[in-house]
């Protein structure tokens, strides 16, 4: 085999594999699904966290999007977002305040700040971490009737 065609194939291989992993872990995390029914985004943003960690599963299998989630709160609601480099069919969601639901603040072996809640409208837990569930559990501590109910453990 002439070794000018490993110059082609090599990188060919490799974005399709990047791709193909990145699509399987959007359908496992359960982002496809989201998609479907909260695609969009905040008109305006109150407060975000570039770079932030979550957890997501759909099927009982964790999938972690450790510094590489965009997190906005607004009016509106949550917006979630990948660094573009991983956004492969996971595109920008909006969940609205009416469609967070069981919304849960705890610390992971007593150290790690997480929030947790799951979409209305579909089976998929999200569980943040860090700044993000600091930037949540904040703002679902004021006391505005259109934002879901906190419970902590």
């Amino acid at each position: 085999m002439d070794t000018r065609y490993l110059f082609v194939l090599i990188p060919v291989f490799f974005v399709g594999i990047w791709a193909g992993v990145t699509v399987l872990l959007a359908f496992l995390s359960g982002w496809t699904v989201l998609a479907r029914s909260y695609r969009g985004a905040l008109a305006s943003v109150a407060g975000s966290v570039s770079m932030g960690s979550a957890i997501m599963s759909r099927f009982g299998l964790p999938v972690s999007y450790k510094h590489i989630l965009n997190v906005a709160v607004g009016a509106e609601g949550v917006e979630l977002s990948v660094f573009p480099l991983f956004a492969l069919a996971s595109p920008r969601l909006l969940i609205p305040w009416s469609d967070v639901t069981e919304c849960r603040n705890y610390r992971a072996l007593g150290m790690f700040e997480r929030f947790s809640f799951r979409p209305a409208r579909c089976d998929v837990k999200i569980a943040l971490a860090g700044s993000a569930a600091r930037m949540l559990t904040e703002e679902l501590a004021g006391e505005n009737p259109m934002r879901p109910a906190l419970a902590s453990a």
